[in-house]
């Protein structure tokens, strides 16, 4: 892994210490706005964001920063994504509402994507100090309490009633809806912390196995998906079997812990 790991690695650090973490239970109601009906914004997200963004694009020249706080204040922001500029995908408080909550369930995601290739993420989960990371094709690694180890998806149930994971259906429309719904009653448990960072890190533990999304934006999805496939994962929209990337549009997208699970998966969602 390359000092460019440690660099941003070393921001995302900062600015957990600098703007996140000082504000983690101790927010006063005037710094929570909601953007949108139920979609939350904090003085944290839009603080940390800001910070990161000039010492990312200082670290690659040239490059560009794709905030989730920046696109919410200019949508045109999002057509960065189309062209071959290198972009930083950044997401500064990933599950906002369980940051207001005083939930442990958030994180700091940042990808870094080159002519629509995903070749960096870290993904940071700032309350037990965990630092995800990968390069494409150079495998992910986790670095918590000083140490670091290679991290790859554990084997998971034989069978899909033994499946736990999120089915994150409320941005779908119909029939898929329907559909993703009634997968719930062949799973093992259908379970979802609002927050991507979290799901796709339980996959790689293996506390879950699988989740599904539609609303497929880069900051959610570019380097978590990353992540999942250098540990042995699979990312990919359920009814066209192709490989989820950064200019994915909307889904339904699944994310799996193996081939064998993502096929399965797919084929009872594709039944109904």
């Amino acid at each position: 892994m390359s000092h460019l790991f440690e660099d941003v690695a070393a921001l995302i650090r900062e600015a957990s210490e600098r703007e996140i973490m000082p504000r983690f239970r101790s927010l006063a109601d005037h710094e929570i706005h909601e953007k949108a009906k139920n979609d939350l914004v904090t003085i944290a997200d839009r603080n940390a964001e800001t910070w990161l963004t000039p010492r990312l694009e200082k670290l690659l020249p040239g490059s560009r920063v794709l905030g989730e706080e920046a696109v919410a204040e200019d949508s045109s922001l999002l057509e960065i994504v189309k062209s071959d500029i290198p972009f930083w995908t950044v997401d500064p408080v990933d599950g906002t509402g369980n940051f207001v909550a005083g939930k442990e369930t958030f994180g700091v995601m940042i990808g870094l994507v080159e002519k629509g290739v995903t070749t960096h993420a870290w993904v940071y989960l700032p309350v037990p100090d965990e630092m995800f990371m990968a390069e494409h094709g150079g495998g992910t690694v986790l670095v918590s309490s000083g140490a670091r180890q290679s991290v790859h998806v554990p084997p998971t149930p034989k069978e899909l009633s033994g499946a736990m994971g999120a089915l994150n259906d409320h941005y779908m429309p119909e029939p898929w809806k329907s559909r993703i719904g009634a997968l719930a009653p062949h799973i093992g448990e259908r379970v979802s912390v609002v927050c991507s960072a979290w799901e796709y890190t339980n996959i790689l533990r293996g506390i879950e196995h699988f989740a599904v999304y539609h609303r497929m934006m880069p900051w959610d999805h570019a380097p978590t998906t990353l992540l999942l496939r250098e540990a042995g994962g699979v990312m990919r929209r359920i009814d066209t079997g192709v490989d989820y990337d950064a200019r994915s549009g909307s889904g339904p997208h699944l994310a799996a812990a193996n081939e064998d699970l993502w096929g399965k998966i797919a084929t009872m969602v594709l039944s109904h």
